[in-house]
């Protein structure tokens, strides 16, 4: 029986009278790959702080290699061999490779020239699959995953015994994902332990030797992969059984032949795409616009929504020739944006929840520029009971919430404007199992109700489940147009993967 490598018993971690953690148990052994899995709020955050020594404040014993340890800093786990690759990039863009994989740590030369530090860095690119990159170029010159891989080769330059990967593909396209899943297979086979957090359940079984699942600051017993599927998974960590995770859809070829498209674009050319678009999009439905990061999908969204700039092209939205140049122009015909980055652009973290979800609406709710608070109240209320926000937490920063309740606050704002095009990229990036299901039963609830939905998603299995129909990108262009009697993942993957058989596959 091997011994682990890294062992946390009893950790609690507590903020006010908040429980983060309770009790947790963790191992890892050398060269597994553990995954990481839980509910947004579960503690899976506050756990990789403590491993990655940035939170000193827990309470039980953390054994590292056989020895007790309690890190006041993440440099001091550092010294010791724990590595954190977070999910927001710490690369300096106009910086080289190969200066950014030696840009800081003890393994840092002193004295080295821009030659010494390439010969430097093959080796650690090497070891994470970038074969093909040159040091010397600028890191903003790669792809996003492609960064990623550098961020991995900067922290395996400083030798690790553990790498925590949080969320790694979040933010990827699905040959970036594979490219990073291929890499965690070749640093665990070298003899690295891997605790692989995510939520894309399909990545934690195709990866992960065993998998523990936090749920309330709680840990279960680890499992092995292999005696676990995608049902008894998420029952693990909702404890209770996910009956469905995307809604019953049918078939809406019908009702587009006996009526009018709420939405015709027409030979739309966004900034960043190769070449004109056109389609339209009906009431009632969920349209999907599938593509990787880059395809141009996202741009799409955001120029029908006045958010991004165009060469040309038109719209006719409810039966009126309409292309907003701003947000605001979009905002008040009725037309809904929720970008891809809610952090960003979608949320006032540092305000209270109450003001982010009236905030498309204060004309409604005010008089002469003064706010009624009993409006306010009502309407906010209102929406956050219908997407399942804690109405009691409505004066807490929007900061605070998990993931799942962010995202369900940037998608809820908008009800108060009572949309007839919802346009949404990225619905559920960064998002837990249970927190996924509600917002596509909110946003096919919508749809029912009359609304127009569209979605763009990098996330395979999103995008082949939510959508009535679906219209494939592939690097700018527009690939083709699937009915819901046509979709499936493979046939969408073809499309926005090599829809020209490149492979010759």
């Amino acid at each position: 029986m091997q011994t682990p490598v890294l062992k946390l018993t009893s950790i609690s971690r507590s903020f006010g009278a908040i429980h983060a953690l309770r009790g947790v148990d963790f191992e890892i052994n050398p060269g597994e790959v553990m995954g990481l899995v839980g509910e947004n709020g579960a503690g899976k955050s506050t756990l990789v702080k403590v491993i990655s020594g940035f939170d000193s404040g827990f309470t039980g014993e953390y054994t590292l290699k056989g020895e007790s340890v309690h890190f006041s800093h993440p440099g001091k786990a550092e010294l010791a061999g724990i590595a954190i690759a977070q999910q927001e990039l710490s690369l300096i863009p106009t910086m080289s490779v190969a200066e950014n994989i030696f840009l800081v740590g003890h393994r840092v030369p002193i004295f080295a020239t821009r030659r010494s530090l390439v010969k430097k860095a093959r080796p650690f690119l090497e070891e994470v699959g970038l074969t093909d990159i040159d040091p010397a170029m600028s890191v903003d010159r790669l792809s996003v995953g492609e960064q990623h891989l550098v961020e991995v080769a900067r922290l395996i330059a400083h030798d690790p015994t553990v790498l925590i990967l949080d969320e790694p593909t979040a933010a990827l396209g699905e040959s970036d994902s594979i490219r990073i899943l291929d890499m965690v297979k070749r640093l665990a086979e070298r003899g690295k332990s891997i605790i692989y957090v995510s939520h894309r359940l399909d990545e934690i079984f195709k990866i992960c030797d065993r998998i523990t699942v936090l749920r309330d600051g709680e840990s279960q017993a680890a499992q092995s992969a292999k005696a676990l599927d995608v049902h008894s998974l998420v029952n693990l960590m909702l404890g209770r059984p996910l009956d469905n995770m995307y809604p019953t859809r049918t078939s809406r070829q019908s009702m587009r032949a006996s009526s009018a498209p709420m939405l015709q674009v027409k030979e739309l050319w966004p900034d960043g795409l190769l070449e004109q678009v056109s389609f339209n999009a009906w009431g009632g439905e969920i349209l999907g616009l599938a593509g990787q990061l880059g395809s141009g999908s996202g741009e799409i969204l955001g120029a029908i929504a006045g958010a991004h700039r165009t060469r040309s092209g038109q719209l006719e939205y409810r039966g009126k020739a309409f292309l907003p140049a701003t947000p605001k122009a979009a905002l008040q015909e009725g037309i809904a944006y929720c970008s891809e980055d809610r952090k960003h652009d979608g949320l006032f973290l540092g305000r209270p929840i109450m003001e982010n979800l009236s905030a498309p609406s204060l004309a409604s709710i005010s008089r002469l520029g003064v706010i009624s608070a009993s409006k306010e109240r009502a309407l906010t209320h209102d929406i956050a009971e219908k997407f399942t926000v804690d109405v009691s937490r409505m004066n807490a920063e929007a900061g605070v919430l998990s993931g799942g309740n962010q995202q369900k606050v940037a998608l809820g704002k908008w009800l108060a404007i009572k949309p007839n095009l919802i346009l949404v990229n990225e619905p559920t990036r960064g998002v837990d199992v249970g927190a996924r299901a509600e917002i596509y039963s909110k946003l096919r609830d919508l749809a029912d109700n009359g609304a127009t939905i569209i979605v763009a998603s990098t996330d395979i299995q999103e995008i082949t489940h939510l959508p009535d129909r679906v219209i494939t990108f592939y690097r700018g262009m527009q690939i083709g147009e699937l009915d819901l009697d046509d979709m499936s993942a493979s046939r969408i993957l073809k499309d926005i993967t090599d829809p020209f058989n490149e492979t010759n596959l």
